[in-house]
């Protein structure tokens, strides 16, 4: 848990790390703030982040946050009323507490109810290991069952359906000039459902799982237009003003930005919403047309990333109309400078490939949005009843057959 002192915005976190209550150090004026991170103006990084998606200086967007690139402070086009207000809110810190480092304090926490003697767990409690599901029907929504005669699969990995057949690989395009790419979903792990083990490749927070390994999706269902959202809103025209130059500079290939793709960036209801369900801290951020590292006549258009860029999402744009979304350790946008070696020969820089990881944007925003949501109900140790029928069928999935049903 943390709190946040609005007078002097001051940080203490409460539970963080075992039984401690910490508090953050003082940061002089100018080295204390994030940039202000934001679509919604002309020139965010001359504001400061302060509280509830607002700048210090008082500037309000839904879809402002602190940028995980930068910091701000000591620029000379930052805002006048932002450097005022950092300058105050300083002053407010007790010169006592300046020339000291993080303010730590043991606390007891409260038991939690499994903790209390003699407490018996409900077995349909997110996160035990043998948990209980209610019965589901066959089908449920666009998540398909297993087939009923599973293939033994290892410690790490649940079973996959009997008759599957998958070399790892995914084309993209057809005949002699498709592309192909090695194949996974990148995702977090679900608690001992899906372990975030180690035992594949791994980006940060999230680990490559076969694409075998995954609970079966009714791609049919997914035509485009988001409909298991809801209200998709109306375009934004700060959002469209990003994704029309892009499409315009596809065009000159002959090639287009498919619908899903514009729906997720530019609709009032759906932009950023990646970002704010995400259980790990991931941002959208649309950059393109980039040239593919796998073929020059490829394009590439970057849509998302984590905070860090360890793991930057891709719309790959195939030459014959093709197109899927990839993933990467490599962010494209990004040219890395040379290096030289002792004779003073260069080096060429290594780039990381792009891997395949779901058929179209919407499947790809489904799949994300399922998964995050369900890791942070397993976090929360809530009951499995309290699932929405799809989520439900989703964990089915991971739960061993023996205990999928009460």
């Amino acid at each position: 848990m943390v709190w946040v002192c609005t007078w002097c915005y001051a940080f203490t976190n409460v539970g963080h790390v075992g039984s401690e209550m910490t508090q953050s150090m003082y940061q002089r004026w100018d080295l204390r703030w994030e940039a202000a991170c934001t679509d919604m103006l002309p020139d965010p990084h001359r504001h400061a982040y302060g509280l509830f998606r607002a700048t210090l200086c008082g500037i309000e967007r839904p879809d402002m946050t602190g940028s995980p690139f930068g910091m701000w402070g000591g620029g000379r086009d930052e805002c006048p009323a932002c450097t005022a207000a950092a300058r105050a809110i300083d002053a407010r810190w007790p010169v006592e507490r300046r020339d000291v480092g993080d303010f730590i304090v043991d606390i007891t926490p409260l038991p939690l109810p499994r903790d209390v003697p003699g407490h018996v767990s409900p077995p349909d409690e997110l996160g035990l290991a043998d948990l209980r599901l209610p019965e589901l029907p066959q089908r449920t929504g666009r998540v398909l069952a297993r087939a009923a005669e599973p293939v033994a699969a290892d410690a790490h990995h649940p079973a996959v359906d009997a008759g599957d057949l998958d070399d790892g690989f995914r084309q993209v395009g057809a005949g002699p000039a498709a592309v192909r790419l090695e194949a996974f979903w990148p995702g977090i792990g679900l608690g001992p459902y899906r372990p975030y083990d180690r035992q594949q490749r791994i980006f940060a927070h999230f680990q490559a799982y076969p694409l075998l390994t995954l609970p079966r999706l009714d791609e049919a269902s997914f035509t485009g237009d988001f409909s298991w959202v809801g209200d998709v809103g109306d375009p934004l025209d700060y959002r469209t003003a990003v994704t029309d130059p892009i499409a315009a500079d596809l065009a000159t290939d002959g090639l287009t930005l498919p619908a899903d793709f514009v729906a997720l960036i530019t609709r009032a209801n759906l932009h950023r919403r990646l970002d704010r369900e995400g259980h790990h801290a991931c941002w959208t951020d649309v950059t393109g047309p980039l040239p593919s590292p796998v073929h020059p006549d490829d394009r590439m258009v970057m849509f998302f990333r984590d905070q860090q860029s360890c793991i930057v999402w891709y719309l790959y744009l195939h030459r014959d109309g093709s197109c899927c979304v990839v993933c990467s350790a490599s962010d494209f946008t990004y040219e890395p400078g040379l290096h030289y070696r002792p004779d003073g020969t260069p080096v060429v820089p290594r780039r990381d490939t792009v891997y395949w990881c779901a058929p179209t944007v919407e499947l790809f925003a489904y799949r994300f949005l399922i998964e995050a949501r369900l890791a942070t109900a397993i976090d929360e140790q809530r009951r499995a009843g309290d699932l929405d029928p799809e989520q439900l069928a989703y964990l089915a999935h991971y739960v061993p057959r023996t205990a999928a049903a009460c």
